[in-house]
Formats: C-alpha cells, structure tokens, sequence
C-alpha cells in the first residue's frame, strides 16, 4: 500500500549519503538513552532473583504500577512536545519557556501519582492484585516497594523530556551518558540496600524486604540521571531554569487531598477490599482535580485546553 502510494520512488540502501550516515551516528546513543528503563528493570529483576523468596513477584507488581504515569504522562507530553522542540531549537527563548511548561504539565500529572503511591499504595495494591492467596502480607511488600519506586517517578518523568531538548538540539550522546550513569548508581545503591532490607520481615507469613532496596537504588538512578542532565543542558542553554516551584504546588495540593482519602481509607475497613480501596483512591483523585480546578492551576487549564485543541 505505501509503496503503490509512493509511485515510482523505491526505497535505497545508501550508507555513504550523509543524512544516512548521520541517523546511523545518532540511533545507536538514541536508543541506549530511552531504553535506560527498560535496562534499569532488568537489572533490579536480575538482582531480585538473589533475594528472598516472593521478592521477584512484588518487584514485578510494582514495576507494572510504577510505569503507567511515566507511559501515560510523560511519553505522551514528551512525545507531542518533540517536534516543536525540534522547531524552536534555534528560538533560545522560547524554546526555554516550551520545556519549563511541559515540565510543569507532567509535574502536575505525575507529582500527584507520587504521593499516591506513597500514602495510598496499599488501596492501590488491593484494588489490582488483592484476592485468593494474594492477603495481607503481600499487599504490604508491594506497597513497600511501589512506595520506594514513587520516589523516583518525577527525575524518571523530567529525565524523559529533557532527553527530548537534547535530541531536538542534535545531541544524542548526552542522554546516552547519563543513561549510563543512572544504571551505575542504581546498581551501587540498590545492591547493599536490598542486601540490608533482606534481612527485615515484612509483617506476615516470611516476606522480607530485599526488593524495596532495589527500588530505592531505581529512585537514586533517576535523580542522578536528571542531575547529570541538567548539568549537561545548562551548558547549551544556561538560561533554562527547571521550574521546582511547580512540583512543591502539586504536591501541596496533593498532600491537602489526602486528608479524606485517608480518611475513608482507615474509616471505611468494613468494605468489600476491591471497593474499598477504588473508593479512596476516587476521593483522592477527585479533591485533587476539583482543588486544581478551584484554584486556576495553570497546567490544567493548559491540558483541558490542549485536549479540546486535538478534538
């Protein structure tokens, strides 16, 4: 079909064409940039098969829980935000202002998932996984672990756009680099942590908490590979500024809508576990929106009003 559509063009292998030669240059760091996730898995799953036994399983739940925001959120905005990157990569300005705002939307998207993961991991847990064999015991491990993961889902987020900015400025290099750097330090904190942790029972029937140690060395990981990007892109653009306050303002609002998902959370315990924990996790959402909405945030002004843009 698209061959027939392109007419007579046919398609030709020709290495020594510069453009080609460039794509080939640039896709290799490319890839080894956005597959530091996926690499960073397998190594946690990789150093879980040492631990005690179940840790594999709570690593693998909580791995499943911890990349929906970064697939939903941060690949959507990033993957949208690329081209006009790519376009106002000579703009200083404005191409400046474009990452610090797309910053602000993931972080209003994904700073909000942290502190339910952390405070709310467990109605979380028992909403999916909670059933059978699946008890008490369980839910607390995984909970444990998703709460270690959440504490890197924003460097993880942030990281995914600024890669972009260096791709839109010719530099696939840099974030390959730094992918480097992430694996390293998650190796060198996650192995004497899940080490240590694997020695703590959880609460329960011989669960310990070996993998809650290799998701704090992922969380280290993240925040050295946004550090390490972020020094690499202030010496192309000394003029961004990661806008911090923007997190701190979403996680207040967060924090405030906690109190009655809490609240229900521990109150209502009489409940159906799967209704119980959708329940509180729908109280948190809904403040947290409807808290938004009341107080103008702009980035959600900015996401309603791009959403109807694409309508």
């Amino acid at each position: 079909g698209v061959l027939r559509a392109l007419g007579g063009v046919r398609p030709r292998w020709a290495p020594r064409e510069p453009a080609v030669r460039a794509a080939l240059v640039a896709v290799g760091p490319a890839i080894a940039g956005r597959g530091v996730y996926q690499l960073s898995a397998w190594l946690d799953l990789f150093l879980a098969s040492w631990l005690a036994a179940g840790a594999i399983g709570a690593l693998g739940l909580a791995q499943t829980l911890y990349v929906l925001p970064v697939s939903l959120f941060a690949m959507s905005v990033a993957a949208a935000e690329l081209p006009e990157l790519a376009r106002e990569s000579d703009v200083g300005e404005r191409f400046d202002r474009r990452i610090a705002g797309s910053l602000g939307r993931i972080a209003f998207l994904v700073v909000p998932s942290a502190v339910g993961y952390l405070a709310l991991g467990a109605a979380v847990v028992t909403l999916l996984f909670r059933s059978g064999a699946f008890g008490d015991d369980n839910v607390r491990l995984v909970s444990g672990v998703l709460a270690a993961y959440a504490a890197g889902l924003l460097p993880t987020t942030w990281s995914r756009l600024l890669q972009n900015a260096f791709f839109a400025l010719g530099d696939t290099r840099s974030p390959a680099r730094c992918a480097v750097l992430r694996l390293a330090v998650s190796a060198a904190v996650a192995v004497p942590a899940m080490a240590w942790l694997d020695r703590v029972a959880v609460p329960g029937d011989g669960l310990r908490w070996g993998a809650a140690g290799l998701a704090i060395g992922s969380a280290a990981g993240a925040w050295a590979e946004l550090a390490a990007l972020r020094v690499r892109l202030a010496r192309r653009r000394p003029g961004l500024r990661l806008p911090w306050r923007r997190p701190g303002v979403h996680a207040a609002l967060a924090c405030a809508a906690l109190v009655p998902a809490v609240a229900v959370w521990r109150g209502l315990g009489g409940l159906p576990p799967r209704l119980h924990g959708a329940l509180a996790l729908a109280v948190f959402a809904g403040t947290y929106l409807a808290a938004a909405a009341a107080l103008r945030v702009p980035e959600l002004a900015a996401l309603v009003s791009r959403r109807g843009v694409t309508r």
